[in-house]
């Protein structure tokens, strides 16, 4: 689907000019779009970093990934923080590290249908190339990953206690629907028509 491009007179553009889905919502609505594996990628950083030098006015952030690596979800969680722009995050599919990403949220949705999934950090081993140091370096490392990970959730509102995340995750993947997300403080509410419709139509007194 392609929306026209309208020039400042109020004539229509060509067709080869037209603007695509993405586009349109991330121009008309401040709508961002995370989707796919997280890798070493600064597009979604970068689009933050644009719509709040535009204006300060809410971004949408809408999820829809398995997750990836975890220094990829560390740096775009400092940028959500930093922006002064609230960041409104709405997830769809949101496993592992996209669950991080949810819960950063100013305000945090879901969609009904909504899956959300926190497992424990894994870090490659190298089979039996590695040596008995290397290995507890590797160790090491993953420990620190994971503990970083439990700061950031407890910082967004989880309500539990380290121990207690720990022991949720541990050699497991640990799956919620929306509404034990919501309960165990990685969202806030389920989205809705009156919400989406605001979201949609970019007025300022209809979002919630």
């Amino acid at each position: 689907m392609l929306y026209p491009r309208v020039t400042k007179e109020g004539d229509p553009v060509n067709e080869n000019q037209m603007v695509g889905v993405n586009e349109h919502l991330l121009h008309t609505r401040r709508i961002c779009f995370l989707s796919g594996q997280f890798t070493g990628s600064m597009d979604a950083h970068n689009c933050l970093l644009a719509l709040d030098d535009l204006s300060h006015d809410p971004i949408k952030l809408v999820i829809t990934s398995v997750g990836g690596d975890l220094d990829s979800a560390f740096l775009l969680y400092d940028t959500i923080c930093l922006t002064k722009a609230p960041i409104y995050t709405l997830g769809r599919y949101c496993a592992s590290a996209a669950a991080l990403i949810l819960a950063a949220g100013k305000k945090r949705y879901l969609m009904p249908h909504a899956k959300v999934m926190l497992h424990p950090h894994r870090m490659a081993m190298g089979g039996g190339s590695l040596s008995d140091t290397d290995l507890e370096v590797v160790r090491q490392e993953s420990k620190k990953y994971k503990e970083k990970m439990v700061d950031i959730l407890i910082d967004c509102g989880v309500k539990k206690t380290p121990e207690a995340i720990l022991m949720d995750i541990e050699n497991k993947d640990f799956w919620l629907e929306p509404e034990e997300a919501i309960k165990y403080g990685l969202a806030d509410k389920i989205m809705d028509k009156k919400t989406l419709g605001g979201w949609l139509r970019w007025n300022r007194k209809s979002v919630k």
